[in-house]
């Protein structure tokens, strides 16, 4: 319990209109972690649409016509993706906004 009352600076609940859920902001390292776990999946979600569109450009144009070119494609692909992996580990999302802003997670 101690390590999460570390990550969390400040707690902000907020009201809204009518009967719908409070909002709650979440503030301090979490947030950071939070942020950085969002980019990631929005990075890998980039690249395997990317990696869909060279694939559907490649059998298009007759370049992929066997199974076997397309599982060596496919391998490619894993391959790079692995490595982006290993890249995007080091990933650290950070927001400047001023002095003593720290960025808030929504939940």
């Amino acid at each position: 319990m101690p390590i999460v009352r570390d990550l969390i600076q400040t707690v902000v609940i907020g009201k809204t209109p009518g009967h719908q859920p409070a909002s709650l902001q979440v503030h301090g390292d979490i947030a950071n972690i939070m942020a950085s776990m969002k980019v990631l999946d929005l990075m890998e979600q980039q690249f395997l649409a990317a990696a869909g569109n060279d694939m559907m450009a490649r059998i298009a144009s007759g370049e992929i016509d066997t199974e076997a070119k397309r599982k060596k494609l496919l391998d490619r692909y894993g391959e790079e993706l692995k490595s982006k992996y290993l890249e995007w580990e080091n990933l650290q999302v950070s927001v400047v906004a001023g002095a003593g802003f720290e960025p808030a997670a929504r939940l």
